[in-house]
């Protein structure tokens, strides 16, 4: 990628699809070798990854440069500029700004554990600006959108992770994967154990309840409480 830009007295020169190089000038209070490296670092990132990368899957490209110095450098039109020549468009959600597109980057890193306050403050972005967003109807479906496929990417790994866990002899990870596969229903099971207990109580009531409309009602009752049991604890897969 080095071969892609170059850094120049004010500025940088960036390498076209064509081949052309295109001059873009440095944002006001950074260096040139500072703006050089962050433009190329994104650029890279991009490409290896196949999509926008948020700002600390750029800072593991290029570590050199401070994770608020990609923040605000990412936020300068003379970046978005310079990516511009290399063909990535930086918001791929039309109608949203660079800003908000700044933001929900890093909103939906997942392997970013700061907290929404601590991002909000290094991407520069007041707290009441980003609430104020989220009422914006096309901030909120990107939003959504975004950590559904995070959620869809997350699912193998996980179920990679419960698999190895039950393959190590954890009974917890072991019971999730056969609930998982319907080789057992905790539900289920518990309405059997419920049945056990209930069909013993009755057997004492036959056994030690020598009136008959004392035993026909407390039966009676056992049976009421049998139906309501059996309806609220019914295995989901059951239902229709």
């Amino acid at each position: 990628m080095a071969d892609n830009f170059e850094q120049v007295e004010g500025g940088i020169r960036v390498k076209e699809k064509d081949g052309r190089f295109q001059r873009v000038q440095t944002p006001q209070g950074f260096t040139d070798h500072a703006f050089r490296n962050a433009v190329a670092a994104f650029d890279t990132a991009y490409r290896t990854l196949g999509k926008l990368p948020s700002i600390t899957e750029v800072h593991r490209f290029w570590p050199n440069i401070p994770v608020k110095t990609y923040s605000a450098l990412f936020l300068t039109n003379e970046f978005k500029e310079a990516l511009a020549y290399r063909g990535v468009s930086w918001s791929d959600d039309t109608g949203l700004s660079m800003e908000q597109s700044m933001a929900l980057l890093a909103l939906t890193d997942p392997t970013d554990r700061r907290t929404t306050a601590v991002k909000m403050r290094d991407l520069g972005i007041p707290m009441a600006r980003y609430q104020a967003w989220l009422g914006h109807p096309l901030f909120m479906e990107s939003y959504r959108a975004r950590q559904e496929a995070n959620l869809k990417q997350a699912i193998p790994m996980v179920l990679g992770k419960l698999v190895g866990n039950a393959e190590a002899g954890d009974m917890r990870a072991i019971e999730k994967v056969l609930e998982i596969t319907g080789r057992w229903n905790p539900a289920q099971q518990q309405l059997e154990d419920a049945k056990g207990v209930i069909a013993a109580v009755m057997e004492l009531v036959v056994m030690h309840v020598k009136d008959p409309e004392e035993r026909r009602a407390i039966l009676s009752g056992v049976e009421a409480q049998v139906v309501g049991f059996a309806l609220t604890h019914r295995p989901p897969e059951l239902e229709r």
